[in-house]
């Protein structure tokens, strides 16, 4: 178990040593998750899966398991420009900071949330049998709309899905969400909370700013995937 551990954080060290483009935030974040057992693993697993830049589903898991624990979803949360993976990451809309964002992904997000969690756990609880026969009352659009004026719970607008065996996120999005958005938009109330949309014109701004870096960036990261990959497969032989 040890020796294990030892080779997960030297693929992740070496990894991280390939690029000079990593923000001290994302740095720092990826250093704690590091240093806890459980959510080193998760991040590996994302890292040796996150490297086909087709969303596949292990992809998709991968990020989801790894917000699920506390160090990791502070580590998402950042710009994830220290994350070898974060290539498809945003190809996937897979980055809690930049919309859209996967549906799945931003319901964790607002299950995460005590405001965005308790106002969707009332619209699921009263709302979500009725959707799924594609009904929704005017009650239902009222709880729908509370969720959509939380800062988390305004991703749930434009979140988006893979083409690639997602059903749930499907089912989300086209059914649950749909019915009770239809005809919505033209009536909501501004965001209570607008922190969400400056962070993703932050990383836009940064990401026209770093245009010309992203050749090289882009090389080195799949240098860093490749060598990851060999390191992992090297553990799994022995």
């Amino acid at each position: 178990m040890m020796q294990q551990l030892v080779f997960l954080l030297f693929a992740i060290k070496l990894a991280k040593m390939q690029s000079p483009n990593y923000s001290a935030e994302c740095q720092q974040a990826s250093t704690a998750c590091e240093e806890n057992t459980d959510c080193v693993h998760r991040l590996a697993v994302l890292q040796s899966t996150c490297v086909t830049n087709t969303c596949q589903p292990q992809c998709r898991n991968a990020v989801l398991n790894l917000y699920q624990n506390r160090l990791g979803r502070s580590l998402l949360r950042t710009d994830i420009s220290c994350i070898p993976g974060r290539y498809e990451l945003e190809l996937c809309n897979l980055v809690p900071k930049k919309l859209p964002i996967y549906c799945n992904l931003a319901k964790l997000a607002c299950e995460a949330d005590l405001m965005c969690s308790s106002r969707y756990g009332i619209f699921t609880s009263e709302c979500e049998t009725e959707a799924s026969h594609g009904d929704c009352s005017v009650r239902c659009r009222e709880l729908l709309n509370d969720t959509l004026k939380t800062q988390h719970g305004a991703a749930f607008i434009d979140c988006t899905c893979t083409d690639k065996d997602d059903k749930l996120c499907q089912h989300l999005k086209d059914v649950t969400l749909k019915s009770c958005m239809m005809n919505l938009h033209t009536t909501m109330a501004p965001v209570e909370n607008n922190f969400i949309f400056k962070d993703v014109t932050t990383i836009e701004s940064n990401t026209i700013k770093g245009q010309d870096d992203d050749t090289d960036s882009g090389r080195i990261a799949a240098l860093s995937q490749f060598l990851l990959i060999v390191l992992l497969s090297t553990l799994l032989i022995f």
